[in-house]
């Protein structure tokens, strides 16, 4: 057998367990591979060692807290929310931690700041050595469906606590004072227990007081608030979420030690969820980039949702879910939209050898012509006359012209 030695020395290095042996000799492997010109094979591995890669990346590191730092009776799942006197709406929802919140895929500075945030708490007895507390309350901005819900989900798990999740449903009433009461209610629930405070949907009751649309009550309702996030320093963390941070009361930024901006996702975190949302399909670094040139702007909850539709194309279609029949199913779910006002996804949606004539001309993209070939379903001689023919400059002219 061809490579058996290799084989045998990989199967050794995994039987012990040394990972970095078994990519060591995987790497030897894939050389000899490559010289013998087996490069779907080649393919094959690489898909391999990324997916075992993006699966270490989501294994969670609980943090270790010191019961110094949390106060507070322990929540159980007997313990009933509290609710609104006049309707009986609970005033929150309750999570367990259960160790399935995955990872969230961020750019550098949001990625900084959530690990530091972790890391004041694994080193919360040294700052308060020096007379500090580690981090306890975090504002989360940005736009829709970029992970600031599932970033506070993350942030309890990590902490191993109960997340308190406050229902603006419950907590808003039509009835005078009402709401500014459900707010105390639910800040002396939250702070009985040792738990993390969600408040979702936040510009909801932390408007600007002096907007001109908004009747007296909102001010009893938002000094409530500012008053509660004052006491609720001495008892645990909270996080608060908006959509719309430009509506929020300029006293609420004074309550949160830290302020973070959720944006769409940059192109290293845009490529890791691609990867993510396509799973258990193992693809390629030329299929996700191809992917990836094509959904730019586009949030978390939008690749989720475009690649989940890409798989159900490929289903549907009875194919094999390999490069070609992603780059089809991509196409089809494009060509299904309302509106694209990125041109290389409306060129994609259009004409699909525009598209490789447009790839094969951007040396951006970072592939050759062998691995847009293999991406795209496409010979590589066929790929070298696209590109040459440059059929995608009469297709961009006309939709820049729209």
């Amino acid at each position: 057998m061809e490579h058996f030695a290799v084989v045998q020395s990989i199967i050794k290095a995994a039987l012990t367990g040394d990972e970095a042996a078994v990519r060591k000799q995987v790497s030897r492997l894939e050389a000899r591979l490559r010289k013998s010109g087996a490069n779907k094979e080649v393919a094959t591995l690489e898909r391999l060692l990324n997916a075992s890669s993006e699966a270490k990346d989501l294994v969670p590191s609980q943090v270790e807290i010191s019961r110094a730092l949390i106060t507070g009776e322990t929540l159980t799942p007997e313990v009933h929310p509290p609710i609104d006197r006049e309707t009986g709406a609970m005033l929150c929802l309750i999570d367990f931690p259960n160790g399935e919140t995955p990872k969230p895929v961020y750019g550098r500075a949001a990625q900084e700041t959530i690990e530091g945030l972790l890391g004041e708490w694994r080193n919360g007895g040294a700052l308060q050595a020096i007379g500090v507390e580690p981090t306890r309350s975090l504002l989360v901005y940005g736009p829709p469906g970029t992970g600031k819900t599932l970033t506070a989900h993350y942030i309890a798990e990590q902490l191993g606590l109960p997340m308190v999740t406050a229902r603006i449903d419950g907590l808003i009433s039509s009835f005078l004072g009402t709401t500014a009461r459900n707010i105390a209610n639910l800040f002396d629930f939250a702070n009985r227990y040792a738990c993390v405070l969600l408040l979702d949907e936040f510009d909801a009751l932390a408007k600007l007081r002096d907007d001109p649309h908004e009747i007296g009550e909102i001010k009893r309702v938002v000094n409530t608030l500012l008053q509660n996030l004052d006491r609720r320093r001495a008892f645990g963390i909270t996080i608060a979420i908006t959509n719309h941070d430009g509506l929020l009361d300029p006293a609420v930024w004074r309550r949160f030690e830290t302020q973070l901006f959720i944006g769409e996702p940059e192109n290293v975190a845009r490529e890791a969820l691609i990867i993510r949302f396509l799973e258990p399909i193992i693809v390629d670094k030329a299929t996700v980039r191809v992917f990836s040139y094509c959904l730019p702007g586009r949030s978390g909850a939008d690749l989720e949702r475009i690649c989940r539709s890409v798989k159900r194309s490929v289903v549907m279609a009875s194919e094999e879910p390999d490069a070609s029949a992603l780059f089809k199913a991509l196409s089809q779910v494009l060509g299904r939209m309302p509106k694209l006002d990125h041109a290389p996804a409306r060129i994609l949606a259009e004409d699909h050898q525009a598209f490789v004539s447009l790839i094969a001309n951007d040396p951006d993209i970072g592939l050759d012509q062998t691995e847009i070939g293999r991406a795209t379903g496409t010979t590589q001689s066929r790929v070298s006359t696209l590109k040459k023919e440059r059929r995608h400059v009469d297709l961009m002219e006309r939709i820049n012209a729209q």
